[in-house]
């Protein structure tokens, strides 16, 4: 039984010395995408039929706070039948600061036909003004 630990404790440790010394680095991409390439895919989620992929392309794009997602942004406000998307949508732009969209968050904030929608674009709307809403990307950090 103690040999057979020995063999195994011997085999074990050749093993990882040599995944250790004789490891490969791994690749990096070779392609980046660049921001007209991520616009492009966030604009194609968004007009999905899976409102968890279409909620994630409108949050995404104000995260990257992208001044060309403000159109499709506010067709979004103005025409989705789900609140949760237009929500989504007031929030991103508000994020990314545009006068356009922050205007529109606030018409949407007195005249949505849902209170919830209305209720959270006017908290919305209050922090943009306060300048409480982060409008940096996170791609700028680095």
């Amino acid at each position: 039984m103690k040999k057979l630990m020995l063999v195994l404790l011997v085999l074990t440790t050749v093993i990882l010395f040599n995944a250790i010394l004789y490891s490969q680095p791994v690749p990096k991409r070779l392609t980046q995408l660049n921001e007209n390439q991520i616009f492009e895919n966030l604009l194609i989620g968004t007009n999905s039929c899976n409102k968890g992929l279409c909620a994630s392309c409108v949050y995404m794009m104000g995260e990257l706070c992208c001044e060309k997602s403000v159109i499709p942004l506010l067709s979004i406000l103005h025409n989705a039948e789900c609140e949760e998307i237009r929500i989504l949508a007031a929030l991103s732009l508000c994020k990314i600061g545009d006068a356009r969209g922050v205007f529109a968050v606030k018409r949407s904030a007195m005249f949505d036909e849902s209170e919830r929608v209305k209720r959270l674009c006017d908290l919305f709307y209050r922090a943009t003004i306060a300048g409480k809403l982060p409008t940096k990307s996170f791609l700028e950090n680095g």
